[in-house]
């Protein structure tokens, strides 16, 4: 079974994103991130208030931390969304038509004549969202499926037929 698709940067960008909400340690650091910052920024301005014996510079802290911590998630996701085009922009051998063919030993990739297999045993993980399939391979290497750019192929069949395969190698 194999299907064929196309790969465009707003599927790269949405992949980051999505990892970005959903990893537990993307999840983590950016926890650590909000309330270390907000933490930072009141004591730092708790310490200018004591000093200058301004209480109302504390206040100010505590809002200018709420407000840091309202922002900095929106921030993180801009530039997310910059840095992966910027990134990916132009690179063609990364993004445009590809094919995934399951067979008995793996899961086979074609791309603008580079092929490779990937032992089930080795993928791990896949997870199926209403317009994209994801094959992991490893932390840093997935194969992004978007639905609605499929050429050949059925998109919920070859998910279904991936998802199967998974627990077998795993086993």
């Amino acid at each position: 079974m194999r299907i064929e698709y196309r790969l465009s940067l707003r599927d790269v960008v949405f992949f980051q994103l999505y990892q970005y909400n959903h990893s537990p340690s993307s999840q983590r650091t950016r926890r650590r991130a909000i309330y270390g910052g907000a933490a930072v920024i009141i004591a730092l301005t708790g310490v200018m208030a004591i000093i200058a014996g301004a209480w109302s510079l504390a206040i100010v802290g505590v809002v200018f931390a709420l407000v840091y911590a309202y922002l900095f998630p929106q921030l993180l996701q801009n530039n997310i969304r910059r840095m992966t085009t910027r990134l990916y922009a132009g690179r063609l051998n990364v993004l445009n038509r590809r094919e995934l063919e399951i067979r008995p030993e793996g899961l086979m990739a074609r791309s603008d004549g580079e092929e490779s297999t990937v032992a089930w045993k080795d993928v791990r993980g896949v997870t199926v969202l209403d317009r994209y399939l994801l094959i992991y391979l490893s932390a840093e290497a997935v194969h992004i499926v978007p639905r609605d750019t499929v050429l050949e192929g059925d998109f919920g069949e070859f998910a279904r037929e991936v998802q199967q395969r998974i627990p077998k190698a795993a086993a």
